[in-house]
């Protein structure tokens, strides 16, 4: 599969900290999704790994400004091994897992979850992440629940876009980002007036929150304005640096 809308939205959307250090695109194909990593981390190393060949995706970043922080393996993620884990992991997965697959099987590795079922991309995901790493997703809408389903309990959803084609439209896309759900979250600034003071001496401490309480972080997006090819200003602002520098 080539350069596509879901691609350019999950490479510009997810979220980059100054600290992420190492990113990993898992279903990299061409090597999109890695490369707009490269451009937007200066000082970060990306790692793509698919299943399928990972020639183009080698050359693409050899044609790019960014090779030299880029590299490729063509390997399944579920046998995907690296001595540490990754600050982001991303990952523009193949996500049919009820309708009928395509007799071209190159089409059909892309588009369904055949070789990467989803229970897989979790499991990989919590084996890759560093503990306070974060993982992005796009998915259709209805695989966007199943995913939820999936991830309960392993990784907790802290923020949610959920993308229109037009503003008639329902959401087709909803992009995600979790982290582990075990992982504990930042203690509040200060505890509340009433919180400890009037506690009976016998009464046990309230145990630390986790992040799969925390309520995440939802918004929308719209792509298109209904006419022929006009974005909204909003999509515009999202992917404007990729399209000027690559």
């Amino acid at each position: 599969m080539k350069v596509g809308t879901d691609g350019v939205l999950l490479g510009a959307w997810a979220a980059v900290r100054p600290q992420d250090r190492r990113m990993l695109d898992i279903g990299t194909g061409t090597g999109l999704i890695a490369l707009m990593l490269a451009q937007r981390a200066p000082e970060a190393h990306v790692t793509g790994v698919d299943i399928d060949d990972v020639g183009q995706a080698r050359e693409n970043a050899a044609a790019s400004p960014w090779s030299g922080r880029v590299a490729f393996a063509q390997c399944p993620v579920q046998e995907f091994e690296t001595p540490e884990p990754f600050d982001l992991i991303v990952s523009n997965p193949p996500f049919f897992v009820d309708s009928l697959t395509c007799p071209d099987r190159g089409r059909t590795a892309a588009r369904h979850a055949v070789h990467l079922p989803f229970g897989d991309l979790r499991d990989a995901v919590l084996r890759l992440l560093a503990p306070g790493g974060r993982f992005a997703v796009i998915l259709p809408t209805a695989e966007a629940e199943r995913f939820l389903a999936v991830c309960a309990g392993r990784l907790a959803l802290v923020r949610r876009t959920d993308v229109r084609t037009t503003p008639r439209r329902p959401a087709k896309r909803a992009l995600m980002e979790f982290v582990r759900a075990d992982r504990p979250a930042a203690p509040p600034a200060a505890p509340p007036a009433d919180c400890s003071a009037d506690r009976p001496a016998d009464r046990p401490a309230d145990p630390p929150a986790d992040c799969s309480a925390a309520v995440p972080e939802v918004s929308e997006l719209v792509v298109g304005t209904g006419e022929h090819e006009c974005y909204t200003p909003e999509y515009r602002a999202l992917t404007r640096d990729f399209y000027l520098k690559f």
